[in-house]
C-alpha cells in the first residue's frame, strides 16, 4: 500500500485480534542476514498523554540517507495519528480512555544490493480490536533509493501478471472460500506495494482485508530471487 505508514481509516467491528497483534509486536527483531559492516540499531519514540500512548521502535541501519527516510516516514505516521486523536478523542465515559500507536520491526536483511525490514504499525482507536499495517522498508543500499514493486519484480525475474497469477493461485489454495476480495491480488502495482526482500526471495504482503478477512490476518506470497 502506498500509504501503508499512514493510519488506515477502517471501522473495526470484529473481536479478538488486538491482543494477538500486541503480543506479536513485543517480540525482539530477528536479523536475517549478516550485517556486512552495517550496524543496526533500534530508534525509539515514547509519549504518554491524556488521550493517547505512543510506543515506537524502528530500525536504523547506520546509512544516513536511509535512516533519515525511515525516520521521516515514522514521524509522519505519528503526526497523522495525533491529528486523528485530536479530531476524535475517546468520548467521555468510554471504557477506552487512551488510544494507542505501537510499532515494532522484524525480518531485517542487509545485502550488498539492498537493505530491508518489516515494520508493523499497530493502532487502537476504540472498537473491539486494533489495526496492524505491515510495511516493507526496502532500500537500495548504495543510493538510498526506496525500492518499488517494479524493483521487486526484477529481482524475481517475473512480470506483474505472472506474479499476480501465482499469488492468486496460492491464496486460493490456502484460503478457499475465505477470500473476500480477489481483486486485491489483481495485477496492479498498488496491490503489490508492500513487500520484503531477503537474500533468496521477495515476499509480497497483502494487508488484512485486502484479500481476506481480519481474522485471517495479513497474507504473504514468496518468490525466489534470480537477481
Amino acid at each position: 500500500m502506498s500509504r501503508a505508514l499512514i493510519i488506515a481509516s477502517i471501522l473495526v467491528l470484529l473481536g479478538g485480534g488486538y491482543a494477538l497483534y500486541k503480543k506479536t509486536l513485543t517480540r525482539p527483531p530477528v536479523v536475517a542476514e549478516a550485517t556486512k559492516n552495517v550496524q543496526i540499531t533500534t530508534a525509539t519514540e515514547n509519549e504518554e498523554a491524556d488521550t493517547y500512548t505512543i510506543d515506537v521502535q524502528y530500525p536504523q541501519f547506520g546509512i544516513p540517507t536511509i535512516d533519515r527516510e525511515i525516520k521521516r516516514l515514522v514521524e509522519l505516521s505519528i503526526s497523522t495519528f495525533k491529528s486523528d486523536v485530536a479530531q476524535g478523542p475517546p468520548p467521555p465515559g468510554s471504557a477506552v480512555t487512551e488510544y494507542e500507536f505501537i510499532s515494532r520491526f522484524d525480518s531485517v536483511y542487509v545485502g550488498e544490493d539492498a537493505v530491508s525490514a518489516k515494520l508493523v504499525v499497530s493502532t487502537y482507536m476504540g472498537g473491539a480490536h486494533g489495526m496492524a499495517i505491515l510495511n516493507g522498508l526496502n532500500f537500495d543500499r548504495k543510493t538510498g533509493r526506496r525500492l518499488t514493486p517494479e524493483d521487486g519484480f526484477r529481482m524475481i525475474g517475473l512480470t506483474i501478471e505472472e506474479v499476480a497469477a501465482k499469488a492468486k493461485k496460492e491464496l486460493q489454495e490456502k484460503l478457499g472460500a475465505d477470500i473476500i476480495a480477489p481483486e486485491g491480488a489483481d495485477p496492479d502495482a498498488k496491490n503489490y506495494s508492500t513487500f520484503l526482500v531477503s537474500a533468496d526471495k521477495v515476499t509480497f504482503v497483502f494487508q488484512a482485508y485486502q484479500v481476506a478477512p481480519y481474522a485471517a490476518g495479513a497474507q504473504e506470497v514468496s518468490f525466489t530471487r534470480v537477481h
